[in-house]
This record gives structure tokens, sequence and C-alpha cells, in this order.
């Protein structure tokens, strides 16, 4: 069997798409879908510049089109941390590392970020503790036991 044009096209959308899973930055899906695009123009026996023409024009279309409605829509740009720190006093919060004042150790983790941790009256808390969000002083919570 020989390969023909076309299957080649469709063998360049295939492994582009294959390469958007993995890179996720929705570029090289608008290349596969391009590059199918520009495949049904091969196997209608059209000629090279008619393919390039095609494969160039379908690909800005879709960059300037599909792009920017992909990225507006999508799970991440949906999803914005909570940027007033004033909104998280009085949340509880998980510990994931010991607080221990007098080491200067702890860490909680509250809305998806970590935070470095003190307790409120110097108490050693423990990992995987529930505590309650006292105060923020820059990046450092004061937290109490649940």
């Amino acid at each position: 069997m020989e390969l023909e044009l076309w299957h080649i096209w469709l063998l360049l959308a295939v492994g582009l798409f294959v390469i958007e899973i993995f890179i996720s930055n929705f570029v090289s899906v608008c290349f596969g879908i391009a590059s199918v695009l520009t495949g049904i123009v091969s196997y209608l026996r059209f000629e090279i510049p008619a393919q390039l023409l095609v494969f160039i024009a379908s690909s800005l279309i879709c960059l300037f089109l599909l792009k920017p409605y992909i990225t507006k829509h999508s799970i991440s740009q949906s999803y914005q941390p909570n940027k007033d720190y004033k909104n998280l006093i009085g949340k509880e919060a998980i510990v994931m590392e010991e607080i221990n004042d007098r080491k200067n150790k702890g860490r909680v983790v509250l809305s998806g970020s970590t935070w470095k941790a003190k307790s409120q009256f110097g108490e050693i808390i423990p990992k995987d503790t529930f505590v309650k969000v006292l105060n923020i002083d820059y990046s450092v919570m004061t937290v109490k036991r649940i």
C-alpha cells in the first residue's frame, strides 16, 4: 500500500492531537484541525499550493477564533483563587506540616494554597488536624485547633 499525501495530512493531524493531550495549550489542536481540513482537500485532488493555502488559512482562523473561545471557557480560567485574604479569616484549614512555633515550623492548606502557620498560644498542633484561621499577618496564618 502506497501512502498518498492525504494520508500524511491525516497522520499529522493524529500526531498533533496526541501532542495536545500532553501539552494542552490549544495550539496543536488548531494545527490538527487544519491538517484534517487539508487532508480532505488533498483527497479531493487539489494541488499542493492549494493545500498549503488551506492549511495556513484554517490554522490562522482556528488560532484567532477557536483558541480564545476555548481558553476563556476552560476550567483553569474559571477557577480563581481567593485573593482577598481577609475573607479567609474564620475558615477551616488542615495542617500539612506540624505547627511548632519553637522550631518555627508549620504549614496549613486552605483553598488550594499552602500557608505558613503559627498557633494562637504557641501550642504544638500535629499534622492532619483541622484548624480555624484567626488572623493573617502578611503570609503567616495564626490558627487554633478545632
